[in-house]
């Protein structure tokens, strides 16, 4: 990753060192309530997702002992409206790795520095999960595809009407995605933990922007640029498709990197939407119009991976003194 530049300053410390009784309990309380929402409502499942966010504010603003008990009312609360099973779940999966990212902003290391933490421990947590249970795992993510190319789906597809070879090519085309995740389902795994620590990082620092800017660091995101190392294993990886040996892990390894490869693309996007002479919302839409391209994935990994050749951002500084 390219250098950084100085972190700006977190508020002052004094500020948030008196942890409050109500702050604490209303913590734990929101973030379980969050959680428990979608097993009620399933449309409310990005709650879920983004639960931890009240216990990281908590970390940011009355320090570790006061999240902790905020952690450990939010984890009762879950065991006892579910099942202890879940409650730990949601301590190792969503909790910590949020924590992390709080941790590493509160003391000063920023907040990409924090997702890297809460990234490589998801990645510990899935690396355990896959080797003890990978089975459980692959029928998991596999369960929803083999239910779209039931018997019972497709019949409700003629029932509506649908004509029978456009069901012929639904189930084609079902088949061959289920086939292509029974290989990379390990890297669909790593790739949901990431977009997951992005998720709490994103709205964790749109709070802070508006509510507490003085813990981010400005432009943290768009500076993104990932070591030569990963170009190489991109190499690496492609060349060992063609060993059918090899050929499993060449496509995860595949999936992962390129995934890395179009957030540094999406980092390039978001540096010159910045820059653009418009208001924020217009730098916001750029950015929402390059993502809905059907090709954006594509698009961006192929952007990112270019840049550590030809450095795209340097063409939008401005001169140095002397040039």
């Amino acid at each position: 990753m390219s250098e950084r530049g100085p972190v700006s300053a977190p508020a002052p410390a004094g500020d948030r060192a008196e942890p409050r009784l109500g702050s604490l309990l209303g913590a734990g309380v929101i973030a379980a309530g969050l959680y428990l929402a979608p097993h009620y409502a399933p449309a409310l499942l990005p709650l879920a997702i983004v639960s931890p966010l009240p216990l990281a504010l908590q970390r940011l603003g009355s320090g570790v002992g006061s999240a902790a008990l905020a952690t450990v009312l939010a984890a009762a609360l879950v065991g006892a409206v579910l099942s202890p099973g879940l409650a730990a779940w949601y301590l190792a999966v969503l909790v910590a790795p949020a924590l992390l990212i709080a941790e590493s902003l509160a003391r000063g290391r920023g907040i990409l520095r924090g997702c890297g933490w809460a990234f490589g421990l998801l990645v510990a947590e899935t690396s355990a999960a896959l080797f003890f249970a990978s089975g459980a795992l692959a029928e998991r993510i596999l369960a929803p595809l083999e239910d779209l190319r039931s018997e019972a789906f497709l019949k409700e597809l003629t029932a509506g009407g649908v004509p029978a070879e456009r069901v012929s090519a639904w189930t084609e085309q079902i088949g061959t995605l289920h086939d292509a995740m029974a290989i990379v389902f390990p890297a669909a795994y790593v790739i949901a933990g990431a977009l997951l620590v992005l998720a709490n990082a994103a709205l964790l620092r749109m709070y802070l922007l508006r509510r507490d800017p003085g813990w981010l660091e400005d432009g943290e995101f768009e500076r993104v640029r990932w070591p030569l190392g990963l170009v190489a294993a991109f190499l690496l990886a492609g060349g060992a498709v063609a060993v059918p040996a090899a050929r499993p892990a060449a496509y995860n390894l595949l999936l992962v990197v390129s995934f890395f490869f179009a957030l540094q693309g999406l980092a390039v996007v978001g540096f010159y939407a910045r820059r653009l002479a418009g208001p924020p919302l217009l730098r916001a839409v750029v950015v929402v119009l390059v993502l809905a391209n059907p090709w954006a994935p594509q698009i961006l990994a192929l952007l990112g991976l270019f840049d550590n050749w030809f450095d795209f951002r340097k063409w939008a500084e401005p001169p140095k003194e002397g040039d």
